[in-house]
């Protein structure tokens, strides 16, 4: 939820998911050519990639911290 405008509950974001994809499967193609897109609390332009030694570094900190990755 880094760089989030503002949290949401796992709720709000189900509901978010089931009302775009709703409208855009519905929509009217010949009226409404662009699917809906519905305002998130979340950048919509791309991250940058970063280097080899950045991703190794988060993953060995994801591996320290996860329960999971033992």
């Amino acid at each position: 939820m880094a760089g989030w405008d503002y949290a949401v509950t796992y709720g709000e974001f189900l509901t978010w998911m089931h009302a775009t994809s709703f409208m855009n499967a519905n929509r009217d193609t010949k009226t409404h050519p662009d699917p809906v897109d519905l305002p998130t609390p979340w950048r919509q332009e791309q991250e940058v990639d970063v280097t080899a030694e950045e991703r190794e570094a988060l993953r060995a900190d994801l591996r320290a911290r996860s329960a999971f990755a033992h």
